[in-house]
């Protein structure tokens, strides 16, 4: 009987049915965003998005984010190509072809994360009663270029999460959330990677708009043009 307890226990730890995860916008992702991602705001533009894999992303996880933000771009009207360097080395030479509009770099990094050993030693003899919890800080680093290298925006989107492990805190917050809370604020299943994900495209889009609408305004200081016609000459050649 004792053997089929931690059998089941490390079933459902394994399952992530006991696993309640709470997001927390940190810094930028806490600011208003004011631009529709479900209207055209790139409209005919050409943007490249480059994913850097690193120690905390690896390349298939950077190759997923961008085919994500590309889908983002692409349902705001612009022509997306996707990148993900290996070795150091990017697949596309802005020099080669039609250059693009926005060069949009993504690198994340792991700010902190925290757990405790004895605790969780606690939740296993506990069969979770008692919860264990882990909590981690993650920054998406954003910086967006023109075709030539310059900085028109940058930013870091900051979040917190707190994973706590452990069936009493999972179903009070199921029960929580099937009866007292609004769809908005529920917390079990993928709540928080909904939402994470709602607040980064936002803050991305407006980041994006925002290099856009700089990009335009740099342009026109730009000298024009000077017309191909010669100014009349008058008078005699000595």
């Amino acid at each position: 009987m004792r053997d089929a307890g931690w059998v089941l226990l490390c079933g459902a730890l394994l399952s992530g049915c006991v696993t309640t995860t709470v997001y927390q916008p940190l810094s930028a992702l806490q600011r208003p965003a004011i631009v529709d991602p479900q209207l055209a705001n790139f409209e005919g533009m050409r943007l490249l998005v480059r994913c850097v894999p690193g120690d905390y992303i690896e390349a298939s996880d950077a190759d997923l984010l961008c085919r994500k933000v590309g889908s983002l771009f692409r349902n705001q009207g612009a022509r997306v190509e996707t990148d993900v360097p290996r070795n150091g080395r990017s697949s596309r030479n802005l020099q080669e072809g039609t250059p693009p509009d926005l060069v949009v770099n993504l690198s994340s990094r792991l700010l902190h994360k925290e757990s405790s050993g004895p605790l969780w030693a606690l939740t296993v003899l506990t069969l979770t009663i008692v919860p264990a919890y882990t909590e981690y800080s993650v920054a998406q680093d954003v910086t967006i270029r023109d075709s030539s290298g310059f900085l028109l925006a940058s930013d870091s989107l900051k979040a917190r999460f707190i994973e706590y492990f452990g069936a009493g805190v999972w179903g009070v917050n199921w029960v929580l959330d099937a009866v007292v809370r609004p769809p908005e604020e529920e917390i079990t299943g993928d709540a928080a990677a909904k939402d994470f994900s709602r607040d980064f495209y936002a803050q991305l889009s407006q980041l994006a708009f925002n290099a856009r609408v700089r990009a335009d305004v740099l342009r026109s200081f730009e000298p024009r043009p000077q017309s191909g016609s010669n100014p009349r000459q008058t008078g005699a050649v000595p």
